[in-house]
Formats: structure tokens, sequence, C-alpha cells
């Protein structure tokens, strides 16, 4: 059988199965227990896994993610324009696959197959989530097809005969400012969500004020959180991108409790304190959002083996499959079976340092001996696996081999701006003065969004 011919029956099977109804890939990174042990690899589930389509969950994903596609360095750019208003809009429906939404547009299995091929680098047809849409247009006398890329990356290809020419285009975009202060009630997070702050952005500010607080033990009732983020937002060709989360960055945070009152400010793609200092510490007080210190350090009665003994660590308490995140930068020591600490991570810090995050239900893909992990990056997630009553995490510190308390650690670090630089952050704080200062009035629940002037770029 010729090449060309077994390329278009493998393509067009794989079309054909690649859109049938399962998990999306957020809910697979939760779901512990269907991961592999470091090292381990389930060839059917890996292969099964890719002939499943993505179903929307409001969640962007990057269809050029670089863990399982090669990146595509070739496809050409082009100026931007917009789509004809005679383009027909289609979208893929739940259950339904790309070959057969195409072939009712009027291609033949031939050009869907070469379709696919041409945009495997960049838009893989396999991976579209359901919701997603694609335009149908003629430019030239040529039938061309577009789609989503990343968020804002219009990728286009031009029907020549039965092959593809496929380019990117850059869609213009607009930044939308929005500002929100709320009193705490119950929790950041949720009294953050309820005054209509996003996910994304909440998460953001936990994980850049957790170097500074302690959000099991620090956090009451009547604190107050201040937070200036900006969304991206295409200005042309919107409805391509509907189903994609649009980019979300925090630029400012404030938290005010009876002990801090502590203002960020995101400049050079990093948070940095009003004196120049750069916002972070050496090791995340808590590894973990949205849990409850159920056990402290110290001498305690062990609640299975029922004597006391020394409680070297921290226990939280959180919904199984919690994602746990690396206290800081690290290589990772050990990530399997550990004892009477279940399934553990162990990771090196620099300093002499180490961390502990026992009782695991699983760990985070690619987690093994010698692997480089970032501060924040998750690692494993929250189980009941070992000698434990409950699912719980149990997190330790030593240093130079000896256990510290985590919460006692206020190990800052010491990188701050200087100079020309410095001259220029504070400048940019000053110049921000003015709105910062309205924010501080905003009662609780209160927000504002506004559209700064268009960029160069936008217009």
């Amino acid at each position: 059988m010729p090449r060309s011919l077994i390329a278009l029956c493998l393509m067009t099977a794989f079309l054909q199965l690649g859109c049938s109804d399962a998990p999306t890939e957020v809910e697979a990174e939760q779901t512990p227990e269907t991961q592999q042990q470091p090292g381990q690899v389930d060839q059917q589930s890996e292969t099964a896994h890719l002939l499943r389509p993505i179903e929307s969950k409001d969640k962007a994903h990057d269809l050029t993610n670089s863990s399982t596609l090669e990146k595509n360095t070739t496809t050409p750019e082009r100026s931007f324009t917009a789509m004809s208003q005679e383009a027909q809009l289609v979208t893929l429906k739940s259950g339904q696959t790309v070959s057969s939404l195409l072939s009712k547009q009027g291609f033949s299995a031939q050009q869907i197959a070469n379709l696919a091929i041409a945009l495997r680098k960049v838009v893989p047809l396999n991976k579209l989530q359901a919701g997603s849409i694609l335009a149908i247009d003629e430019v030239a006398g040529q039938r061309q097809v577009s789609l989503a890329g990343e968020y804002a990356i219009r990728v286009d290809a031009v029907q020549q005969g039965d092959d593809w020419q496929v380019t990117k285009t850059k869609v213009p975009t607009r930044i939308e400012v929005a500002e929100h202060a709320i009193v705490i009630n119950h929790s950041l997070y949720g009294d953050g969500a309820a005054a209509g702050i996003p996910g994304d952005v909440i998460n953001s500010a936990l994980l850049a004020l957790s170097h500074f607080i302690d959000f099991q033990r620090q956090v009451y009732s009547g604190n107050r959180f201040e937070v200036v983020f900006e969304r991206t937002l295409v200005i042309e060709d919107e409805a391509l991108f509907a189903h994609q989360q649009t980019p979300l960055q925090p630029t400012y945070l404030r938290f005010r409790n009876s002990e801090d009152d502590l203002r960020l400010y995101r400049y050079n793609d990093a948070f940095y304190l009003e004196d120049g200092r750069l916002a972070e510490s050496f090791l995340l007080k808590t590894p973990l959002n949205g849990a409850r210190l159920s056990s402290h350090y110290g001498q305690r009665k062990h609640p299975l083996l029922g004597y006391t003994r020394m409680h070297k660590g921290i226990d939280f308490s959180a919904p199984a499959g919690t994602p746990i995140m690396a206290a800081g930068n690290a290589t990772v020591k050990r990530a399997d079976w550990y004892s009477t600490y279940g399934n553990a991570v162990v990771l090196q810090h620099d300093d002499g340092y180490e961390t502990l995050y026992a009782h695991l239900k699983g760990f985070a893909s690619d987690i093994k001996p010698g692997v480089k992990v970032k501060q924040g990056q998750v690692i494993g997630f929250l189980g009941n696996t070992g000698l434990s009553q409950a699912r719980h995490l149990h997190y330790e510190v030593y240093k130079n081999g000896k256990s510290v308390n985590p919460l006692n650690l206020k190990k800052l670090t010491t990188e701050r701006l200087a100079g020309q630089e410095l001259a220029q952050f504070i400048a940019f704080v000053e110049g921000l003065e003015d709105r910062t200062m309205r924010l501080a009035q905003f009662a609780s629940g209160d927000s504002a969004i506004y559209l700064p002037p268009l960029t160069a770029e936008a217009r």
C-alpha cells in the first residue's frame, strides 16, 4: 500500500476517534490515582488520552503544549487582516469529530487528513476543546479554515488543491484593568470569589502573599484585601477566542491585618515591596491553598500509635487531591513510598534546607529524583497514605538535618533593586499613588473596571 494512502487512513481514523466524551486535561491532573508512579507508563491509557477530546471547563488550554508536541518554529506570520463578514462560523460539539464537522462544510476526507497533518505542530485537531469555533472563509478564491491557537494568535490554513498553507496572525488586543476590595468574613478565597474576583487571580495573590502571611493563622474576619489585575482582550475576531479564558495578570496586591500592611507591586514580571525588595521568601509558609492547619509542630499524642512523641512537622487538612506545591526552588531528592510517610516527596533546597511532603495520594507528572522544580510548582496531591488517620498533608522542614518549625521561618530573599533601576521603580510606585489611594477608599465588595488608552499595537 502506498505510504500516502497509509497516512491518509491513519489520519482519518485518528480524527474520527479523536472527539468522544472524556474528562478534561485539568480533571485528569486533579485525579492523582490515575497517574503512574515515576518511571512507569501505562501505554494503553496514554494512547487513549491522545484520542479523546478536551471538554471545555472555562479553562484556557495551551494548544501548543511543549510537553506533548514538538514546537513549530517554521510557521510564518502575516500582518493582521480581520476575517471577512462572509466567514461561516462552525462549532465543534461535544462528542463530534473534527472530520464530521468539516465534511459537512464540503471538505473531502483527503483534504481533512492533509489539514490535520499541516496543523499538527500548531493546533492539533484532535486536541480541540468541545466548543471550539472554526471559521470557514474564502480568500482570493481559495477556501480558508481559521481557528484559535494561543490566545490572540489566529491560525489560518489556506487550501491549495488538496494541500494547505498554514500561517499565524497576531490579533490586536487591549488591556482591561479591574480593581477590587474586600473585607474578609470567612476566607480570602471564598470572599474574593463571591465578590467576583477570578479564581486564577485569587490563586496568584495567595501564592505571592504566602511569602509573608500564614493563611492558616494570620487571617481573621475583618482583614482587608485589595487587588488590581489586568485582563487581555482581543478586539477583532472575538468569536474565535470565545471558548478560551482571557489572560489575567495581577499588578497590585494589598493585604492588611492587625500586624501587617503589605503592598506588592508587579514590576518587570515580579512582585516587589515598596522599598524595592523582591517580594519573595526562601520557602513558602504554606505549600497548598485553601487548607486548614490541623496539627502543630512539637510534642503530641500520635492518633494511631497512642503514645506521645515529637511531631516534626505541621499538618494541613484539605480535600483529597488538593495540589501540593514546592515550597521553594529545589531538586527532587526522592518521590516514592517512604515508610510510614506513605507516598512522599523530599526536596533539596539551597543553604542546607530540605522539605518533606507526606501521605500524598499521588505525584505530579515528571516528579522524580534529580528533577529541578520551581517555587509554587505542583509536585503531588493531598491524600491519606502511610501511617495516616485521615486525608491531610504532613509537611516538614529541615536545616542541616535538624527539623525546624515551618511556621517560624522568616528567611526572605536578599535580592532588591538598586541604582537607576530602583529610582525607576520608585517613580513607578509614586505614579500609582492616586489609584492606590482611591482603591483604599473602596467599601468591601466595591470594584471598578476601566480601559486604559489603546496601545500602539492595538491601534
